[in-house]
């Protein structure tokens, strides 16, 4: 079967799996009723969320990713963020103990309906990999869960880089040896996954899913996002374009 792509590269969370606003609200609310917080459990949301959103912001200088701040998993930036989010709402709790839980909550996610026949199909017809800004115990665990399977998974922890940083592609692209306009990456996120991956010379697949999803990085206010290859909203989409690859 002729086709120019030797690799199709998914991201995971809000693409093969979910990644709703409203999970991430049930987590952060039961650690306020684990931890007995004198505070109602929506105020640790709003305050937690508000400084999850700017660490997202800040990681990466992407005018100059190699100045970008110390690389912090995300069971470290979620530490750090319940720390400050405790100290400012002056009670005493567990910051450790919070961001276990939020990865705990991650580690089987449940797939989308459409994800296990795309990847079962796609893999038939060349290699599969999985790039994803995720520490490792949570992406493996739902790799786990979901009884998938992947020549290549690579995590932001491993890479040492978020998306869209370059080097998190750089280093896909290092460990697979294959040539970035071989690659078809596949994503969610307009900026951190199609932008990202057309920067460095991948083609690309933005899925529009239904859903609220808070783990997008918010873009410069002034980037002028690269357009995706091509946008479905479905997964079932996938093969057809693997196959027939871009035209002309």
């Amino acid at each position: 079967m002729n086709t120019p792509y030797k690799l199709v590269a998914f991201d995971m969370f809000g693409t093969l799996v979910r990644n709703d606003i409203s999970d991430w609200h049930r987590t952060v609310c039961s650690i306020a009723i684990e931890q007995s917080l004198p505070v109602p459990p929506d105020s640790l949301w709003e305050e937690w969320h508000s400084r999850e959103v700017n660490f997202r912001k800040t990681r990466t200088n992407m005018s100059d990713p190699e100045s970008s701040p110390r690389f912090r998993s995300y069971w470290e930036a979620w530490r750090d963020t319940f720390v400050e989010t405790f100290d400012s709402l002056k009670v005493d709790a567990d910051a450790d103990l919070a961001a276990t839980r939020c990865i705990e909550a991650l580690i089987c996610q449940p797939a989308f309906p459409d994800a296990t026949g795309a990847l079962e199909a796609t893999s038939k017809i060349c290699s599969t990999a999985v790039l994803s800004n995720a520490d490792d115990l949570y992406l493996n665990g739902t790799i786990e869960c979901n009884d998938w399977l992947f020549d290549v998974v690579l995590s932001s922890e491993t890479l040492r880089a978020y998306k869209p940083d370059p080097r998190i592609f750089a280093g896909l692209l290092a460990k697979t040896g294959i040539p970035p306009q071989c690659v078809l990456y596949v994503g969610d996120s307009a900026y951190d996954d199609a932008h990202g991956a057309k920067l460095a010379g991948m083609h690309t697949v933005l899925v529009e899913r239904d859903q609220n999803t808070p783990g997008r990085t918010p873009p410069p206010g002034t980037l002028s996002l690269l357009d995706p290859d091509f946008v479905i909203g479905d997964l079932s989409e996938l093969p057809a374009i693997v196959r027939i690859g871009i035209e002309g």
